[in-house]
């Protein structure tokens, strides 16, 4: 039930974040990883997935997504034996560095993981 909720609070952005998904070929886990991203970052317009490269910040919806789920992919790249709460570990310490924000990477550790497991 928690799930449905979750997704129902994402629903107008749905169709572009697939879009961005699909160009990335983020799908499975990979694709509901994604939108606990952006459920725990909550950024607003053009900044929704919290991606701060110059050619993605103060952007738009479909730009960050697609900066985020090439991001997902990539680490996949880099780290293909990680799993589960292992890979979004990982992942927390390159999408927000501990170095730059340690309270940061903790809450964004614990979020990404609580919205992942709620929508898994």
């Amino acid at each position: 039930m928690k799930a449905i909720l979750l997704i129902l609070l994402l629903h107008p952005e749905l169709n572009t974040i697939k879009a961005a998904a699909m160009r990335n070929n983020c799908h499975g886990e990979d694709f509901i990883l994604l939108l606990a991203i952006r459920k725990a970052e909550n950024g607003g317009s053009g900044k929704e997935f919290g991606i701060k490269h110059p050619k993605a910040w103060d952007t738009s919806l479909d730009v960050q997504a697609g900066w985020a789920a090439a991001t997902i992919m990539q680490h996949h790249k880099r780290y293909p034996k990680l799993q589960g709460n292992d890979f979004i570990i990982s992942l927390a310490n390159r999408y927000c560095p501990v170095l730059d924000d340690p309270t940061g990477n903790k809450n964004w550790k614990k979020n990404v993981i609580f919205y992942f497991n709620e929508m898994k």
